[in-house]
């Protein structure tokens, strides 16, 4: 019997999960917990340390699907996987959820955390979520991701559909491998999977996610203790700073960042600025073009946790 891997990675919500559990032969091992973070405004629960499953490829193969969490604070996973259970994957899949406010951020942050991974391995990019947000389409990806230097395969698919995910397997197995065949592995599992839905009855209905918003999801967080959101013109949507001061100091610090960068234009957009003290709490603004998001934290907080909880936040709010 020969055994291949594959790793899938990517942010949280962007359908690690779903993928293995639409390919994998047996049931899958995943490590779910409930959400403490920013990603509660998608889903009640998220993966701490790993998903696993094994597709059947042929009598003779097997691939293991192996998938990380998708939050940075459980990086030293990613580090146990790629160094150990996954090291010698034959490619990692980076999925992407389209309806982030910039799925291209995502794309840089992940590339360069694997990018030693990467010098080995292929790198393919799965696009979910495009049923709900269209765009960007896919001549948008391939343009932006060749600006980026990134000369890879982009699919659009959708994580619960066994066919759509298999594709991805198959354009790095393809040529890996020719022993598979591939019409009949496509419908052995679709079949397999309508077989055991039917076996299971009706589903049971998904419990959704609570509507939470914004300023609920940064007081999940662990150390902030107010917020306030603004819009592209820097006035406030909506506030939950209980102290009038520390507003009053945010509201200062989104006029101090226009004064900055009108008097050094020649260093480009200023986009956050943070003002911190040994016994106050530390106050952040940080800046996209069509909003901006203040928080106020513990002092104990390190400003690189603040700094990612920001732009998760920021990823998942409307503009």
């Amino acid at each position: 019997m020969t055994d291949y891997k594959i790793l899938f990675t990517g942010s949280v919500c962007s359908g690690k999960t779903t993928a293995i559990r639409s390919l994998s032969a047996i049931e899958t091992v995943d490590t779910d917990a409930n959400v403490s973070d920013s990603a509660i405004r998608r889903k009640q629960k998220t993966t701490i340390a790993m998903d696993y499953g094994v597709l059947e490829l042929s009598e003779n193969s097997r691939l293991h699907l192996y998938g990380t969490p998708g939050q940075e604070r459980f990086k030293f996973m990613w580090q146990l996987i790629t160094s150990d259970l996954a090291h010698d994957a034959e490619a990692m899949v980076l999925l992407v959820d389209n309806t982030r406010n910039d799925p291209f951020k995502d794309i840089r942050f992940y590339v360069e955390e694997f990018r030693d991974y990467l010098v080995r391995r292929r790198l393919i990019i799965a696009v979910t979520h495009s049923d709900q947000r269209a765009n960007p389409n896919f001549d948008y990806y391939m343009n932006e991701l060749k600006r980026m230097g990134l000369f890879t395969t982009v699919f659009f698919i959708d994580a619960r559909d066994p066919a759509a995910v298999l594709t991805v397997i198959k354009e790095v197995m393809g040529s890996r491998d020719k022993s598979i065949d591939w019409p009949a592995l496509t419908e052995h599992l679709v079949a397999s999977k309508q077989l055991l839905a039917a076996a299971l009855g009706e589903p049971e209905e998904v419990e959704e996610a609570p509507e939470v918003s914004l300023l609920d999801a940064a007081m999940n967080l662990r150390g902030i203790t107010g917020a306030m959101h603004l819009d592209a013109e820097r006035k406030e949507l909506s506030s939950n700073v209980s102290s009038m001061q520390s507003k009053a100091l945010l509201k200062s610090m989104v006029n101090m960042v226009s004064a900055l960068e009108s008097k050094i234009a020649f260093m480009g957009s200023i986009d956050s600025l943070v003002l911190c003290g040994p016994e106050q709490e530390t106050l952040s603004i940080f800046l996209e073009k069509e909003q901006a998001l203040g928080l106020c934290s513990d002092k104990g907080l390190s400003l690189t946790v603040i700094r990612d909880q920001a732009a998760d936040l920021l990823q998942w709010s409307e503009k």
